[in-house]
């Protein structure tokens, strides 16, 4: 189970990162930003660790009169909270905004391999006092705490609130056209394709609703883009993309170790082996699948019921991880042959279904990892094998 629970914890931290900032108590008594004083937006690329899958977005207010390079962060959260990761997966882990000091947090990251870009807000004097003031009332203790949601409330999306309440204009990214959550995600899970297919599995048909331009600002790489095309004013509200360091190039499995090849390769292997043997075949491995596809099943269906996270609704994969299927797994096991009605017409209703889905799939509301295809096959195949050897018996 804690294998899905991290699976659920690298989605819920879409450009969040563990905390680092002190705990503090900050005042409303704050001084005038001087002529000096840059706003920018600081866009970190993808890095290799887990929880960095997806880059970062923070705002930085440098002001050296005043002397402070501060970087304020709406994605920080304490691991060390008891049951973090069941929190994580029921939704119920709060996050926070913290601060920290500007050049360092950006070589940190540098170091570590992640790209680091900024784009300077054209904001006028009184914008940038009341940004300031902006962030640090949410810096306040009873401000600072949020509920998350990864793709509608989270680091970036933070931001670009911020950034509207000051301009009086929508952030969007405006390229973004007739394209789901699921495919924004995509590109950046393409590299850690086994997390992939976990996610693929979690994520229900609410990710595979057309995201909205201002919608698309979830990802910090399209923050940026939307900084870039509005507007504040009679000008734009982000000057030029400036790279302060450059991405390196992030590690990546042999494609042959992928889901797909991985799963197509075990089931014709399978299927030979099976053909070799004279098609004989063991009671207990049917068992076995059924009973793995079942629990699994089960797992999206206690997930659904007792997490927040709105993206694990109505999950179509339960049309062919069938929770029914741990049970039909259990008798297969003790159950003798051509014993029961009720399993032989179980499995009937089984291969029938799975048939059924996989023909009908492209036309259902959510978007399938291809990997699922050949395991809808090997459920069919140890299905039908049962199935015939109980007829005949």
């Amino acid at each position: 189970m804690r294998y899905f629970t991290c699976l659920i914890a690298s989605l819920v931290i879409v450009g969040a990162a563990p905390s680092r900032a002190a705990d503090r108590s900050v005042g409303l008594d704050l001084p005038n930003l001087s002529p000096a004083a840059t706003v920018s937006l600081i866009t970190y690329s993808p890095g290799e660790e887990l929880y960095t899958a997806f880059g970062h977005s923070a705002i930085r207010i440098l002001d050296p009169e005043l002397g402070f390079d501060r970087l304020y962060n709406f994605g920080t959260f304490d691991m060390t909270v008891d049951n973090f990761y069941l929190r994580f997966a029921r939704g119920d882990l709060l996050y926070q905004l913290s601060v920290d000091e500007g050049q360092a947090d950006i070589e940190q990251h540098a170091a570590i391999g992640q790209g680091v870009s900024e784009v300077r807000l054209n904001l006028s004097p009184e914008q940038k006092q009341a940004l300031f003031l902006f962030l640090e009332t949410n810096l306040l203790p009873q401000n600072r705490f949020y509920r998350y949601d990864f793709l509608l409330d989270n680091c970036s999306t933070r931001i670009r609130d911020a950034f509207e309440k000051v301009i009086g204009a929508p952030v969007a990214d405006r390229t973004v056209n007739k394209v789901t959550f699921r495919q924004m995600l995509d590109p950046y899970l393409e590299r850690i394709p086994w997390i992939r297919f976990g996610i693929y599995l979690l994520l229900g048909a609410g990710v595979d609703r057309v995201v909205q331009p201002r919608e698309a600002c979830f990802l910090p790489s399209n923050l940026e883009a939307a900084v870039l095309q509005s507007r504040t004013d009679d000008t734009s509200l982000g000057e030029r993309r400036i790279q302060l360091y450059q991405p390196q190039p992030l590690p990546r499995m042999p494609r042959i170790l992928d889901p797909e090849p991985v799963f197509w390769l075990v089931l014709a292997a399978w299927v030979g082996l099976w053909l070799l043997r004279g098609r004989r075949s063991s009671r207990m491995i049917s068992a076995l699948v059924y009973g793995v596809f079942g629990f699994t099943g089960l797992f999206l269906v206690v997930l659904a019921a007792n997490t927040l996270h709105w993206q694990a609704y109505n999950n179509w994969n339960l049309a062919w991880l069938v929770p029914t299927h741990l049970i039909a797994g259990i008798g297969l096991i003790f159950v003798q042959a051509n014993q029961v009605f009720w399993l032989r017409l179980y499995l009937f209703l089984a291969v029938g279904e799975a048939l059924i889905f996989m023909l009908s799939s492209p036309w259902l509301p959510q978007q399938f990892h291809p990997a699922i295809y050949p395991l809808v096959i090997l459920a069919v195949w140890r299905g039908a094998i049962e199935l015939c050897r109980r007829t005949a018996q």
